[in-house]
């Protein structure tokens, strides 16, 4: 497979950063739907939707509220065997709706670089880039996933990973949304450095900053599209009220002091 011209569709923070990773190495065409946009980089071109989809391959950048509706629009214009992928931060749901309205005339290819404009200012190298393909995947999908899995590897030296899109959901709504949550929160709390902090309270300033480098709305989507996310908050609020129980009671020392004397 031979892809010259990278289409992006949505150029907010991430389609921003995979626009600049790319285009040394492909001609970039971005259709931006919601804010007026211009870059001084060579290779990226602003275009109609109707140009940007006639790339070698397109990249659907949006928000993931909106997801459904692009992939829809798209549908109607985007040319027979053109393969299409997303980099949504949930998995199952974008896998659906592609299936849904783009198969089998489009090959795609969900995928999910677990890396953002902050964790990747320094480039991809050893920073996880996950491969959904579907259980069914066509010659063609395989040929579009080998040639991906590849280049980011070799090109930018990222470490691709290939899982199912439900693996991914399960996986994700204990390390990416509990972590983004828990960030949140602790922003909420207005926590701040101080001349005497621990290394683990400066883990968590730092968990802090990345959660609110990225938008509420990320956070809000990832949360409402991960059908395990749910869970892992219910999990969350009983062992917070379990700990709480036991500071407020001190069960937990009563029970180590009466072991000790045995």
């Amino acid at each position: 497979m031979n892809i010259h011209s990278v289409g992006i569709i949505g150029y907010g923070r991430f389609g921003r950063l995979l626009a600049h990773s790319l285009c040394e190495d492909f001609k970039i065409r971005v259709f931006e739907p919601y804010q007026a946009c211009e870059d001084t980089k060579s290779h990226i071109s602003f275009c109609s939707l109707q140009d940007t989809v006639r790339a070698d391959c397109v990249f659907l950048c949006v928000p993931i509220t909106v997801f459904s509706l692009v992939v829809q629009e798209i549908a109607t214009c985007v040319p027979q065997g053109t393969p299409v992928a997303d980099v949504c931060s949930v998995k199952l749901y974008p896998s659906s709706v592609m299936r849904k309205h783009l198969r089998p005339r489009v090959p795609i290819l969900p995928t999910h670089p677990m890396f953002g404009p902050v964790s990747a200012q320094n480039g991809w190298a050893d920073l996880p880039f996950v491969f959904c393909p579907e259980n069914d995947a066509t010659k063609q999908e395989i040929a579009v996933l080998e040639f991906w899995k590849q280049y980011v590897a070799k090109r930018h030296r990222a470490r691709p990973v290939v899982m199912s899109a439900d693996e991914h959901d399960r996986i994700t709504a204990y390390n990416l949304c509990l972590t983004q949550l828990l960030g949140r929160v602790l922003g909420n709390l207005g926590l701040q450095p101080s001349p005497i902090d621990a290394q683990s309270f400066k883990h968590l300033l730092f968990m802090k900053d990345m959660s609110y480098s990225d938008s509420l709305e990320l956070l809000i989507g990832m949360h409402r599209f991960n059908p395990y996310a749910q869970e892992m908050r219910r999990r969350l609020r009983d062992e917070l009220e379990s700990i709480e129980q036991i500071l407020v009671t001190g069960e937990a020392v009563e029970k180590c002091w009466d072991e000790s004397d045995r």
